[in-house]
Parts: C-alpha cells; structure tokens; sequence
C-alpha cells in the first residue's frame, strides 16, 4: 500500500539530488504495475515506452537541461484523455480507437515537463458511472480491499496512486469522478474550477459539466501538478482568460467552513464521526453547520443536464453501433432522449439558483465542507446503500456529495481523515468559490492530512 515515502515531491526531490535516477523510478513502477496486476488498474501499458521516456529524462538531467520539476516522473493517464501513443478506447467497445497521433493538452503540458507517461488507466465505461465496475476491461479493485470498489469513474487512476505504482494520475470529474475514487481510495484529488483546465482532448461526458484533473498522493503533489496543468489553452473556449495555477502564502487569518448537513446530505455514523474529527482538528478554522434547502431539486438539475449532453454526444455512435455500449451506459444514453428542451432549460434555470444560493445566500464562507463520499467504499456486489435513514441505489450514493462542485462549477479538494471499522478509506471534502483553486488547496493544508498512510 502507499507509504508516506512514496510521494511526488519526494520522487523530484531524489531526482535533484541525485539519489535516483528516471529509469529506476520507472522500473520500480513497472515492478508494482505487475505485483498489483489483480487490482486491474491498467488498461494499457509498454514498458518499452515507459523505459525510453524514462531514459530520455536521464540524459536531459546529465546535460543539465531538464524540462522543469515533473521531468523523469511516472505519471499513469485516464483512458478518455487522447494520447499519441496509446489507444484511447474510454474502456467501452463502442467505437475501439486506435493511437490518436495527438495527446489531449494536459497530457502534451506533462510531456513538456518532461513527465513519464505511464499507460491508460481503467475507468467506468465513457465516465457514466461512479463505480468503476462497468467497463470493457472489467472492474477495477480497491487496494485496501480487493473485494470492494475504486468508486469511479477514474477508478483506474486512483487505484495506481493507492497502491503506490504511480504517485500521480490524471482523471475527470463530472459528478464526482476524481473525488470519489480518490476518497474510496485513501487519496488525495483534485477538481479544478470549471475553465481552469483543459477539456481539450478529453473524450466528454457532459461538456458543462467536465473538468479534468490530478489525483495524487498528497496536497503538496497536487499544487505542484495543477502549477504545470492549470492555464488558457486555444482549444478549450471555456479556459479563455484562465490563469495558471500559482500557491499562494500560508497566513494566519482565521478560515471560516460551512459544514453542510440536512435532508439529502445524510452520511453513515462512521463517516460522521470522522469528518467531525477532522474539523476538530483543522487549524485556525471557525466551522459553522448549515443545511441546504431543495437538494433535490438541485440534483434533479445535474442529472438532467448530464443525461441531455451525454446523449447528445453519443447520439450519432449510439445510432451507428448501440450493440458496442454496454446494457447500462446504453440505458443512460437512451433515457437522455426522452428529455426535452424544455426541460433542459429549466434545469439550467434551477442551475442559476444554485449557484446564487451557494455565491451569496449562505454568507460569508472560505470552504464548503462534506464528506466525500457517505459511506466507505461498497462490496464489490452490492446494489444498494443504507445510511443516515436513506436507502439508495450503490451509483447515487457515490455522487451523494461531489455532484453540487460541478453543477457550480466550485474547486474541490478531498482529501483522508480516517478509516472505517472495517479499515476501509473515508474522505473529507472542501469546495472553494470559484477562481480560488489556490486558495482551497491552502486551506485543506489546515487538516491533519495522510491519516491512511503508513511508513
């Protein structure tokens, strides 16, 4: 499992100071890949390109000219990101693609840093779904217990960083689909604000939705990750005046964290217990509780905006070859084409509301807090989820807390604060305000971090 040792910023630091080398970090992280082969993280992956890429990053760092601080480490990639030299299949046989000739730009911004990339990992078919158990490799399996799930959809990606083969991996959030994963998996991840990141290259889900982003092995690997991935990029419209990531001063001003509870924000006792706990301990934080009114209707709007866009991309792939989908994402596809206009306009209308409610009408906050997920990481084989006197389905207990960051386009951080009784994973979530990507990782520093690792 990931020990405290196995972290990026340590990885870069023994790089500078000559203590490893590219290729040994690369040959460690093929020699894990294969002990943890079970686990089913890897959808592909050469070590032929893996050892030339490292091998490149040696010769630069003997000629002094490396590339900037990411130059010689392995980092694993989500299999909707496109990349020049690996199939980009989205794990669904729907449309088999072969190596797009091109990298989505925030896998091009880590080979200009000189980054290793390091295969494709397993994810939830097209990321419709958030736990990793439908895709055409087969599920991905939680490290800490293999008889439970990743959480999706970048199951695959969260899975690598928890078993410690990668300390880094990128992933994409559309209800969830970095956070929960990470959180499940005893991680830290990352969702930028909607527009900070490029979606240039990223197979959609929901175009209004999406945003990429790392998952790592602590906070100060993710602020080192979002300073190379964050910033404007002419293929993404939505990115336009997007300024890179750049940390921000620690200070000592007291941070205020609305703790959101109430009707549709119920968590198991356990989960409860750990995230007081957390809260407890946060330095310098004033932690007022708040419910929020109308959850479900606001979720209602998520949904129906995701099941409207995702149908409308698939649309002509699902008329050419709905039989390469599976019998779940095709269900999904097909009910998004009994949503009308209307009530996608509506949805979007309910989505303003949303955003106004968390902007102004809660006062004045630094972070939103919740746990990530509501309870710990589920059975492989169960269906349904009982907590906080709520019985729902496995899939809509994984988005139960991320959803809102999206449908507001918020940064959110997740990071562990404990383990369940069964020595399962459980997270701790802040949303910032928008644009404050920097400012939100500062705050999450504030928490007692790596409860979940070990030396």
């Amino acid at each position: 499992m990931l020990r405290k040792t196995d972290r990026m910023v340590n990885q870069i630091a023994a790089l500078g100071r000559g203590d490893t080398t590219a290729r040994h970090l690369a040959e460690a992280a093929l020699s894990r890949a294969e002990a943890f082969h079970g686990l089913n993280a890897f959808v592909a992956l050469d070590p032929e390109k893996v050892l030339a890429a490292a091998e490149a990053s040696d010769g630069r760092r003997a000629a002094r000219t490396t590339l900037g601080p990411l130059d010689g480490i392995p980092i694993a990639v989500k299999d909707n990101y496109l990349t020049a030299d690996y199939p980009t299949t989205a794990c669904s046989d729907a449309l088999p693609l072969e190596p797009a000739g091109v990298d989505a730009t925030l896998v091009a911004r880590l080979r200009r840093g000189g980054a290793v990339i390091f295969g494709k990992t397993n994810m939830h078919e097209w990321a419709y779904g958030a736990t990793n158990t439908t895709s055409s490799f087969g599920p991905t399996r939680n490290p800490h217990n293999p008889r439970h799930i990743t959480g999706g959809s970048s199951g695959g990606s969260a899975a690598a960083v928890s078993a410690g083969i990668v300390t880094a991996a990128l992933g994409s959030d559309t209800g969830g689909s970095i956070r929960i994963p990470a959180s499940a998996c005893g991680i830290y991840g990352f969702k930028p604000t909607y527009g900070r990141a490029s979606r240039h290259g990223v197979l959609p889900l929901s175009w209004s939705l999406d945003a990429p982003g790392p998952l790592a092995a602590s906070l100060d690997d993710l602020a080192v990750l979002l300073s190379c991935l964050l910033g404007e990029d002419a293929g993404d419209a939505a990115t336009r005046g997007s300024r890179p990531f750049r940390p921000v001063a620690a200070h000592s001003r007291t941070v205020r964290l609305l703790h959101l509870t109430g009707p549709g924000l119920e968590r198991s006792a356990e989960v409860d217990a750990s995230v007081a706990a957390a809260l407890q301990s946060a330095r310098g934080c004033m932690v007022d509780t708040r419910e929020l009114p109308g959850m479900r209707r606001f979720f209602g709007a998520w949904e129906t905006i995701l099941h409207c866009e995702a149908t409308a991309y698939h649309q002509p792939l699902l008329a050419a070859n709905a039989a390469g989908f599976s019998t779940v994402t095709r269900a999904h596809l097909e009910a998004g084409q009994y949503l009308s206009a209307q009530e996608l306009l509506r949805a979007q209308q309910v989505r303003a509301e949303f955003c106004t409610l968390l902007a102004s009408g809660l006062g004045d906050w630094d972070a939103l807090v919740l746990p990530t997920l509501p309870v710990p990481a589920p059975a492989m084989d169960s269906d349904w989820q009982a907590f906080g006197g709520r019985r729902v389905t496995t899939q809509d207990s994984m988005t139960w807390f991320c959803w809102p960051g999206n449908l507001a386009g918020l940064p959110a951080v997740t990071l562990p604060c404990g383990l369940s009784s069964a020595g399962l994973p459980i997270g701790i979530m802040l949303m910032g305000r928008p644009g404050q990507d920097e400012r939100l990782l500062q705050i999450a520093k504030r928490f007692d971090p790596a409860i979940n690792l070990t030396e």
